[in-house]
């Protein structure tokens, strides 16, 4: 099924949990804060947001420096 992530529409698998989404296309090194359809969600609600056809998942990390 096809979504959007940071913009870029991306083939996933059906039945599919944000976090399982976030483990496969960001690195566990950085923090970020994470919007599914322009609603902010909680990392504590990560494994519990099964992703949709047509979500837009926007994804902003903090990396350290200045």
């Amino acid at each position: 099924m096809m979504i959007f992530i940071n913009g870029v529409k991306t083939q996933i698998k059906n039945d599919i949990n944000l976090e399982k989404i976030l483990k496969t296309n960001f690195s566990d090194s950085y923090s970020y804060a994470v919007a599914v359809n322009n609603e902010f969600v909680p990392k504590s609600k990560y494994k519990n947001t099964i992703i949709v056809k047509g979500d837009i998942i926007e994804v902003v990390s903090a990396h350290p420096g200045g």
